[in-house]
């Protein structure tokens, strides 16, 4: 799933992103939560009616960035048993993202698949803190569930999913151990929270098989913020279905892109008189129609259409590795 930050993939129309054959997209809540606000967003009748898409939304609960940006002092507020309290530099408003409170704004942006806060920490954590994280997970787990059952009805009423982090840190017992409470208490996924990736960039499998091994194989397995065609392959084949990364979006717009026979690079030198497209076994529209060398030209001065065709081509392969993963 690429991330649709505040309702959009950058430089691509609804329709484009369709047509590289995404089916599911990933909305930042905190983003939202700032602007326009979750009231507003409703009034129009829901993030998929403003984008125009048909396809599937997935919130994130917005804890992973406050917590991230209040334990990087880039934000100021605090984090406390209850959620947390911060305050927005962009507008100055102070806002308290809770268990309830999460699930409130997921349900007025009208996503199909809602995810409970978690605690989300640093990795470089001592046992005990890990610990504390887990505890605070879980009793944040069940708030959120029994606010959507008995402020919503559910997923019976309303027909959306709601899926539970689990965190743990680098420490595999407490991943297993988040796990198994996590399916104690009952949901339709479960998400790898945290960082899966090493200080030496690489993934973390023990802690994601910890996870794996513990949840139904029936349910949601998603493993957050994976991003290299070569980690999703790894984890698909541990069992997780699951994944969503800014790198592939990201990656494209500074000129970085996958292709069936390896990265390339579109700005380098090489690439100037180069009158092959990115990938010859690509359907894309940038594939079909524009060379390197046009795209090296137009990427070298800033032009957007580029920034354009170089996500819908990194977008169509992320998609086209994806459909593969039936044969992993």
């Amino acid at each position: 799933m690429p991330d649709a930050t505040r309702g959009a993939v950058r430089y691509l129309t609804t329709r484009q992103l369709k047509e590289t054959g995404t089916e599911a997209i990933v909305t930042n809540t905190l983003h939202l939560l700032v602007h326009p606000g979750p009231d507003v967003i409703q009034q129009l009748g829901g993030i998929k009616k403003m984008m125009g898409w048909d396809g599937i939304v997935f919130t994130d609960s917005g804890g992973f960035q406050v917590f991230s940006l209040l334990h990087s002092k880039k934000w100021k507020g605090k984090v406390h048993e209850n959620g947390a309290t911060f305050k927005s530099p962009k507008e100055g408003n102070t806002y308290e993202l809770t268990p309830e409170s999460s699930i409130d704004i997921q349900m007025s942006i009208g996503s199909d698949v809602l995810v409970c806060l978690d605690d989300c920490r640093d990795t470089n954590l001592s046992q005990k803190e890990a610990e504390q994280s887990v505890e605070r997970t879980l009793k944040w787990a069940l708030r959120c569930k029994n606010h959507f059952e008995n402020e919503y009805g559910g997923t019976k009423k309303t027909g959306k999913l709601l899926t539970a982090v689990v965190q743990g840190a680098n420490f595999p017992k407490l991943r297993e151990q988040c796990a198994k409470e996590l399916v104690k208490i009952g949901f339709d996924g479960y998400n790898f929270g945290g960082y899966v990736i090493n200080e030496n960039g690489e993934l973390v499998i023990d802690e994601m098989s910890a996870v794996i091994e513990n949840i139904p194989k029936d349910t949601i397995r998603y493993a957050m913020g994976i991003g290299k065609p070569e980690d999703i392959i790894k984890s698909a084949k541990i069992g997780y279905n699951l994944f969503d990364t800014v790198l592939v979006t990201r990656n494209a717009r500074h000129g970085t892109l996958y292709t069936s026979q390896g990265v390339i690079r579109i700005k380098n030198s090489e690439m100037s008189l180069d009158q092959k497209p990115v990938d010859p076994n690509c359907n894309c529209e940038c594939c079909q129609n524009y060379s390197r060398a046009y795209l090296h030209h137009m990427l070298k001065n800033n032009e957007a259409t580029a920034l354009t065709l170089l996500t819908i081509h990194n977008l169509t392969y992320y998609q086209d590795l994806i459909k593969g993963l039936s044969q992993v």
